[in-house]
């Protein structure tokens, strides 16, 4: 069926409530293969996935626009990992950060600020992305309202992976 029909926020079961952001960038905790992040994400979380260009062990892969920064909602993993790759695909629902509290408005790149920023499912698109576009897993919460939150500090900026 059509995964946009489901209720995209059914899949937020397994809420954090800390302000630490995995990275795949952080060598202590992730590497290649069953080490990577992806083994690590499941439906329900929030990621950061970079588009546009991005690279795959130095090589620059992508349509060759430059790179930037998107968030999903994890809907389904499929991916096979090996003693040191990774092949498949995640696929989920596009995110924006829609606006942080009053005194710190968000600003175009999409960061996220300690005051608690919130995600929104921008007309329930349905994405998908390669386990090497995975930047990191964003710490969430779901409000009463069905509002995706999260505390953190993400600075799309600041993440993206050049070579």
């Amino acid at each position: 069926g059509n995964p946009t029909s489901r209720n995209p926020y059914s899949r937020l079961t397994s809420l954090q409530h800390n302000e630490q952001i995995d990275r795949q960038s952080d060598k202590s905790k992730f590497g290649r293969g069953i080490d990577h992040i992806s083994a690590d994400i499941n439906e329900g979380d929030v990621i950061a996935y970079q588009e546009g260009t991005w690279y795959v062990d130095g090589t620059e892969v992508g349509d060759g626009s430059p790179a930037i920064v998107r968030y999903c909602l994890v809907d389904a993993v499929q991916i096979v990992w090996t003693h040191d790759c990774e092949h498949g695909l995640v696929y989920g629902f596009d995110l924006t950060v829609a606006h942080n509290d009053e005194d710190m408005p968000c600003d175009e790149s999409g960061a996220i600020v300690k005051k608690g920023s919130i995600f929104i499912i921008e007309n329930e698109s349905y994405v998908q992305c390669g386990p090497e576009q995975i930047l990191c897993r964003i710490p969430v919460s779901l409000t009463e309202t069905e509002c995706i939150v999260s505390i953190t500090d993400f600075n799309p900026a600041d993440e993206i992976l050049t070579a």
